[in-house]
């Protein structure tokens, strides 16, 4: 459970899960007064009823039977970041190839099924959190996970006295199906909502449990045994591992003998089948009798192997998709070794909970890498594209905090991302599917900025500003080390299969002799080999010959075409092409990004366009009068034009 401290603490109006001594009821209600911690900006009305939790939901070990379920939960605040990434989550949940068909399945509430993303919200105005819920039942399979998850919602809102505003997405893509579940910060009449973190801890998971038996019955005793059987076995941090620790004292226990009942007999097993196996990973050590003692950072060991062991399907999966064998398997450390260039051969997450993302990346030497990385970068990459990872060192100062304090400056030391990304889209610094990661580039900056104490986060996903925020960055920088990041840089926008037949210059052009020449026989580089081949049969029918700078140019020259096509249908002007020595003067139109990785500034006048390569930072506004052309060398050139007078 990953929630925030402060979230939960100090609410005046919260059920009771602790233990209760003999005579109390199994829940109380504790109310504001002496005793309450409520802090003064709570107002009552954020509060809200809350009945008592019933002994389902109380703290309790599951009953022997019981259908097991896996809760997993996090809560968000909606600051800046906050209300990106939920945005960036709902993309995600709705992905295809999560369904039980093809076909994207939608979200679904209380009442409707098939909820188109569009029509859902990822925020809910004024909301200060959301929460987040993974629910997986063991058997998902036999149950119909939407009428289940429909009546799980309907138990807890009867727990909390309240209807909530909540959406669901079942996932069928994994070995365990699950349901990922938003309930929003605001319930259906407006009033905040908090969830006392006992309640989301266990309570939850325990009324998922009672649920699954209550649909599919207790599980029989071969069913019983073949789970226990599973988690000894497990590679990862269980339950079960936690019991063990729970019981040692410095890292050392001793199994009791059973006592005379099948369920303690039972655990008995369990524990010492557990202990073996940690023996065999190295991580237990029988000592006298029945005493064991446990490695150090036990959880933590053994949430690392979970985590390799992970890597390794998904890297064999990979393998098997590619259909050629690969020479080796790594999890790439981007801070160690050289840089990493390669095909993505699969995207996704490695905890869904945390979203933390990772690329499956195949190498020309056919190894395939694991590379961690975050949802966004994830998100932006594509299956097939050749891509670049390499670490580079920080500067103190970003691009990001210049465009931070200019946009605040010229709205009263005020800062809006959103407001920001639609701002230079509209001038043309960025194109419309840059707006995104321009808004999420700047809000992840404020983020730290804001943990570095340099700027203050407001309502409505604002930011106070300083005056001097370039110079309050280099002074912090210049306390500090310098440190570095990992940047993900895509060679080419188009993956390798798109490439073979695309109508302008291409990362299998760039590289064709070595590609062709490349006779190792193993993963990727089978891959790229074949086609590079078929590239230059495409080139070869359009008459080229493929890994010359003469073949190069001619595709430059059919990419401009292109995309000059495109700026004529829209404006309804002549392209007018530009020659060496010649140049023309009109309004900059924008600056457009193009598959091969290179960029062109478009101005037009009243009677035409032409197009220049832009290679310069910062963009020129859209509407600035400028000056291009080509000099007699070939290389283009641009000047801005200010009341008449070239400068």
């Amino acid at each position: 459970m990953m929630a925030q401290k402060d979230t939960y603490d100090d609410l005046p109006l919260r059920v009771d899960l602790r233990a209760k001594k003999k005579g109390e009821p199994a829940v109380s209600l504790r109310r504001g007064g002496a005793t309450s911690k409520r802090p003064a900006n709570v107002k009552p009305k954020r509060i809200g009823p809350i009945r008592g939790v019933s002994a389902p939901a109380t703290r309790k070990s599951d009953i022997l039977g019981s259908r097991r379920v896996v809760v997993k939960a996090r809560v968000i605040k909606m600051t800046a970041y906050g209300v990106g990434a939920a945005k960036l989550h709902l993309r995600y949940l709705d992905r295809e190839g999560t369904g039980q068909t093809e076909e994207r399945e939608g979200f679904f509430d209380r009442e409707q099924d098939g909820i188109q993303r569009e029509a859902v919200d990822a925020i809910r105005e004024g909301e200060p959190h959301q929460f987040r819920l993974i629910v997986s039942p063991e058997d998902a399979e036999r149950l119909n996970l939407t009428d289940y998850t429909r009546k799980l919602m309907e138990q807890v809102e009867s727990d909390l006295g309240r209807k909530l505003d909540w959406k669901a997405i079942n996932h069928y893509n994994t070995d365990n199906p699950h349901t990922h579940i938003v309930i929003h910060g605001l319930d259906r009449k407006g009033e905040e909502v908090f969830i006392d973190r006992e309640y989301i801890s266990n309570g939850i998971r325990h009324r998922a449990s009672a649920l699954a038996t209550q649909e599919l019955g207790h599980r029989l005793e071969h069913e019983i045994r073949d789970s226990i059987q599973k988690e000894i076995k497990a590679k990862l941090f269980t339950r079960t591992d936690r019991e063990l620790i729970q019981q040692a004292q410095d890292n050392k226990l001793t199994i009791e003998a059973a006592k005379n009942s099948p369920a303690a007999r039972l655990q008995r097993s369990k524990l010492l089948g557990r202990l073996q196996e940690l023996e065999c990973f190295g991580y237990a050590e029988k000592l006298a009798g029945q005493q064991w003692r446990l490695a150090d950072n036990l959880s933590d060991k053994l949430k690392q192997l979970g985590q390799y062991d992970e890597a390794m399907i998904r890297l064999k999966r990979a393998e098997q998709q590619l259909g050629h064998p690969a020479s080796g398997y790594r999890l790439h450390d981007p801070a160690i070794g050289k840089p990493l260039e390669g095909v993505v051969l699969e995207r996704g997450l490695s905890d869904e909970v945390s979203e933390r993302g990772y690329l499956i990346v195949g190498s020309r030497d056919g190894i395939l890498h694991q590379v961690a990385v975050s949802n966004l970068a994830q998100e932006e990459s594509r299956v097939g594209q050749i891509i670049r990872v390499q670490v580079l060192e920080e500067k103190s100062v970003k691009a990001t905090d210049w465009n931070i304090a200019g946009y605040a400056a010229a709205h009263d030391g005020i800062y809006h991302a959103e407001s920001h990304a639609s701002w230079a889209m509209g001038e043309g610094k960025i194109t419309p599917t840059q707006q995104e990661s321009y808004r999420h580039a700047h809000q992840l900056r404020l983020n730290t900025l804001s943990r570095l104490g340099v700027v203050k986060s407001l309502e409505g996903n604002r930011w106070q500003i300083p005056d001097n925020l370039p110079d309050q960055v280099q002074a912090l920088a210049q306390k500090d080390s310098r440190t570095t990041r990992t940047v993900f840089v895509a060679q080419h926008q188009l993956p390798i299969d798109t490439q073979v037949t695309y109508r302008g210059r291409t990362w299998l052009d760039e590289h064709y002799h070595e590609l062709i020449e490349d006779g190792r026989p193993q993963g990727v580089a089978i891959k790229l080999r074949n086609a590079a081949a078929l590239r230059a049969q495409w080139l070869t029918g359009q008459g080229l010959e493929a890994g010359t700078q003469a073949s190069r140019s001619a595709l430059d020259d059919m990419e401009r075409q292109t995309l000059a096509a495109q700026v004529r249908q829209k404006t309804g002007l002549p392209f007018r092409p530009l020659a060496a020595g010649e140049s023309m003067q009109g309004k900059v139109l924008g600056v457009v990004d193009v598959p091969s990785n290179r960029r062109y500034a478009v101005v037009a006048n009243s009677k035409e366009f032409s197009m220049v390569p832009w290679k310069q930072e910062p963009l020129p506004p859209k509407g600035m009068n400028m000056a291009i052309g080509i000099n007699p060398q070939g290389r283009a050139w641009s000047k801005q034009i200010q009341k008449g007078i070239a400068r």
